[in-house]
C-alpha cells in the first residue's frame, strides 16, 4: 500500500514555528489508519472527502501500538469510512491541518534530536515526525509540497524543485515526488550562510561545507563505480551530501540526498572509512525499498554495506577489504550475544550489529563460497531488479540467490539469517 500527500506548508525559522494544511490520498481502504505526529504538533481539522461531501472522522490518541524507536512522536488513531451509500469508497482521502513546534525527545530519552525549525537551520524528515507518518501500511509515498518561507532562505527536498518565487516578504518553493519513497525530507538556511555551487557534491552552510569539499573529487569516481556495477541509481535525482548542524543521529539517504549531522572527518588517517560510509549512503539509492518495519531491512543495509567495502577497496587498492572484516568480525564480537537477523526489526539495539556486521560477514561469507566476481555479479543484477520495484524482500534476495547461485548458497545465507548467538555461525 501507498499514500499520496499534497502538503501546503508554512515555516517560521525565527519562532520555530510550521503550519501545514494538506491531504492524504490512501490507495487501499481500511476501517483504521495509524499515524505517528510529533507530539508539540497540534490538529485543527481532520476530516474525509468523498466527492463533493465532507465527512466527519474520529481521530484518537492511541497506545495501541508502540511506535518505533526512530520516530518521535505519538501514535493517532483515524478511522475512516469505506463505503456510503452501498458504495466502495476507493481510495480514501484524508484533509487535515495542523500546526506548532516541533519538541525534541523527552528528557532521559536515548533518541538524538533529528529534527528541528531554528532561526538559522531546519532539518525536518520522519524520525521527527512532522507530518503525520503512516503506520499501518508500508511506508512508501509520493507527495507533492507548496511551502512558504523566508524570502532570504534556500530550500532542498527529497523530490524535484519545480519552482521557487521570492516576495517582498516571503518565498514560495514547490516539490513534485512521482516515485515511490519512504520518507518527506526538508532542509533550509538562510542564503547568506549557504554554499551553492551545481560543480560541488555537497549542499550546506559555508562553515561546515568548506572542509568537506576535498571529497568531491573521489564522490565523482565512486559513483561512476558504483554505477558500473550496480546499473543507474534508483532515482533521477542528482547525488547531493547535505551538511547540517546537528551532532548526533548520522547519515541518512532520501532519494539521493544524503543528509550527514556534523559532516565527515578530514583526518587523513580516517580517509578510507569516510570514502566507505558515503559509498555506504549512496548505496541505499539501490536497495533502500526493503521496509524498515521488517526484518526485511537487513538486505538494504547489510547490501549497503557489502557494495560500499568492496567498492572503495576497488578504488584505493590498500588491503581494505581485509582491514574491514577483520575489524567488522572485532566489533561484532564486542556486541555480545545477538539475535537472529530474521527476529529483529530496525528499531531494535542489536539490529545495528545484526544488519551492518553480521550481514556484511554472511554476503562475504556467500561471495568466498562461489567466488567473488560470479557473487558480485549476482548482487549487479538484484540491484537492478530493485529498482524496477516499488518494494524488496529478503524472500526475493533469497529466490534470486537460489537462481543464480544454487540451492546450497541460499542454504547457506538462511543460517546466517537464523543464527543467533555471539560472532558468526560455524557451516
Amino acid at each position: 500500500m501507498s499514500v499520496q500527500y499534497d502538503l501546503s506548508c508554512k515555516i517560521i525559522p525565527q519562532e520555530g514555528r510550521l503550519r501545514v494544511r494538506g491531504t492524504a490520498i490512501i490507495s487501499v481502504p481500511e476501517t483504521k489508519f495509524l499515524f505517528v505526529l510529533n507530539r508539540g504538533l497540534k490538529w485543527k481539522n481532520v476530516s474525509q472527502r468523498i466527492a463533493d461531501e465532507i465527512l466527519p472522522v474520529n481521530l484518537q490518541r492511541t497506545d495501541e501500538r508502540k511506535v518505533p524507536g526512530f520516530y518521535n512522536g505519538e501514535l493517532w488513531g483515524l478511522e475512516a469510512t469505506v463505503e456510503k451509500d452501498g458504495i466502495k469508497q476507493e481510495p480514501i482521502v484524508i484533509d487535515f491541518e495542523y500546526g506548532g513546534q516541533i519538541h525534541p525527545p523527552k528528557k532521559g530519552s536515548k533518541k538524538p534530536t533529528m529534527g528541528y525549525i531554528k532561526s538559522d537551520f531546519v532539518e525536518l524528515a520522519c524520525y521527527s515526525a512532522w507530518y503525520p507518518v503512516p503506520l499501518t501500511m508500508t511506508a512508501y509515498m509520493k507527495f507533492h509540497i507548496t511551502l512558504e518561507g523566508p524570502p532570504n532562505w534556500t530550500w532542498e527536498a527529497n523530490g524535484e524543485n519545480s519552482s521557487s518565487e521570492v516576495f517582498d516578504k516571503t518565498s514560495v518553493w514547490t516539490w513534485n515526488q512521482e516515485r515511490q519513497v519512504n520518507d518527506i525530507t526538508l532542509i533550509g538556511m538562510p542564503l547568506r550562510d549557504a554554499h551553492i555551487d551545481p560543480e560541488s557534491f555537497f549542499w550546506g552552510t559555508k562553515r561546515m561545507v568548506s572542509s568537506q569539499k576535498m571529497f568531491d573529487k573521489h564522490i565523482h569516481k565512486i559513483r561512476g563505480m558504483l554505477e558500473n556495477w550496480l546499473g543507474p541509481r534508483g532515482t533521477e535525482a542528482p547525488l547531493r551530501f547535505v551538511i547540517t548542524p546537528r551532532q548526533l543521529g548520522g547519515a541518512y539517504n532520501r532519494a539521493g540526498m544524503v543528509v550527514v549531522g556534523g559532516g565527515y572527518p578530514t583526518e587523513s588517517n580516517l580517509h578510507n572509512a569516510v570514502l566507505q560510509a558515503m559509498s555506504h549512503e549512496i548505496c541505499h539509492d539501490w536497495f533502500c525499498k526493503a521496509s524498515p518495519l521488517t526484518y526485511d531491512n537487513w538486505v538494504d543495509e547489510a547490501l549497503a554495506e557489502f557494495c560500499s567495502i568492496y567498492i572503495i577497496d576497488d578504488y584505493v587498492n590498500d588491503d581494505f577489504l581485509s582491514s574491514r572484516i577483520t575489524k567488522t568480525n572485532e566489533r561484532l564480537e564486542k556486541a555480545g550475544d545477538l539475535p537472529a537477523i530474521r527476529n529483529l526489526v530496525r528499531e531494535q539495539d542489536e539490529s545495528y550489529a545484526a544488519f551492518y556486521f553480521r550481514g556484511f560477514l554472511l554476503l562475504n561469507d556467500v561471495a568466498e563460497s562461489v567466488g567473488i566476481t560470479k557473487f558480485r555479479k549476482t548482487i549487479g543484477e538484484f540491484a537492478r531488479i530493485c529498482t524496477q520495484n516499488e518494494s524488496i524482500t529478503s524472500e526475493s534476495f533469497l529466490d534470486l540467490i537460489q537462481k543464480k547461485l544454487g540451492k546450497e548458497s541460499r542454504s547457506r545465507m538462511e543460517k546466517w539469517l537464523d543464527y543467533s548467538g555471539e560472532g558468526v555461525p560455524e557451516l
